[in-house]
């Protein structure tokens, strides 16, 4: 199958990077085409909350587009991969959707809930796949913890926190991640990892409180209750850090009989009874793993079992009734 990527900044980059480990998990793939606006993204580092990119990058395989009119006009593409600022998701996803091409459109799903159902409908219409980079459902500690929830193997899960913390997102293209209006704040762009986590672990809280800041850009960060009949959920999403403050992503999970910590050296573990331990988890790099579903499920004709489309529509609805809930002092009911 031949794929492009459209939209070669830092995740654009970051799938790039993985398409021959994805390759060997899935066969015969091949990338043809790459696309940005801005012609200086085919050879400039591009940094992220993820760090700085400094691969030596050698394109002469790959036509370079800036137009993705002329991309779609002039290959034959069985699928992309889109890392798109969010504003765009929605229209570039049904552009390519519209004329037959199955669609991996980087998170979140979209700026509104109205934008992500046409994305749904054009997906159904044209029976195309669409998946949504909701990651963190593939990453091993996340995906070991799922387990242990399903699984019961410490008892119910009593209390549930979770944050995601980082820098300004100053990095992006023409500073959009600051521009609420068009990357929906770090509610919509970060938090949105730990609201997909906790819905999928968890279901649609019965409604959310939240609390935010608003010092630096609106939505700076948001702090919010999950409303479940037998837990306490809550989770912090920031991005309103100094520049040197690191990138950090934590959760603490207390069950009937343990507590499950994602720390520095890994995931631990702490019983009710007897020593903390690191628990073992396999190795995995979630980018690679979504785009490895998302391929099997085009080959195999069917929807992913991990994060089917509706479910990403399901966590922006969330996440959008958080700034709803910060900016009205109410609880929002789901």
């Amino acid at each position: 199958m031949d794929f492009a990527i459209i939209g070669f900044g830092g995740l654009g980059k970051v799938h790039y990077g993985n398409v021959p480990r994805i390759a060997e998990r899935v066969g015969d793939i091949r990338l043809v085409a790459l696309c940005d606006v801005e012609e200086s993204a085919f050879h400039v580092r591009t940094s992220t909350n993820l760090g700085e990119n400094n691969a030596e990058l050698d394109l002469s395989a790959y036509r370079l587009y800036r137009d993705v009119e002329e991309l779609f006009a002039r290959e034959r593409l069985d699928f992309v991969i889109t890392a798109l600022p969010t504003y765009l998701h929605e229209k570039i996803a049904v552009m390519a959707m519209e004329r037959g091409i199955h669609v991996f459109s980087e998170k979140p799903m979209a700026l509104t809930a109205a934008q992500g159902e046409h994305m749904l409908r054009v997906a159904r219409k044209k029976h195309v796949k669409l998946m949504i980079g909701q990651c963190v459902r593939y990453f091993p500690e996340y995906a070991a913890l799922k387990e242990l929830i399903d699984s019961n193997k410490y008892g119910k899960v009593i209390q549930a926190d979770f944050q995601r913390i980082s820098p300004s997102a100053t990095w992006s293209w023409q500073n959009w991640m600051m521009d609420e209006a068009k990357s929906g704040g770090a509610t919509l762009d970060l938090h949105v990892h730990d609201v997909d986590f906790i819905h999928w672990a968890f279901g649609v809280p019965k409604g959310v409180t939240s609390v935010s800041t608003n010092y630096k850009s609106k939505h700076e960060s948001v702090r919010t209750l999950y409303h479940y009949e037998d837990k306490v959920v809550t989770a912090l999403g920031d991005w309103g850090m100094p520049g040197c403050f690191p990138f950090t992503q934590r959760f603490t999970v207390r069950f009937e009989r343990a507590t499950v910590e994602r720390a520095e050296k890994g995931l631990m573990l702490y019983p009710e009874e007897g020593e903390a331990s690191l628990l073992e988890v396999p190795a995995g790099n979630g980018h690679a793993e979504e785009l490895v579903d998302f391929i099997n499920c085009i080959r195999e004709d069917r929807e992913s079992a991990v994060n089917p489309p509706e479910d990403s529509l399901k966590s922006i609805k969330i996440a959008i009734a958080e700034k709803v809930s910060a900016d009205t002092g109410k609880t929002v009911v789901l």
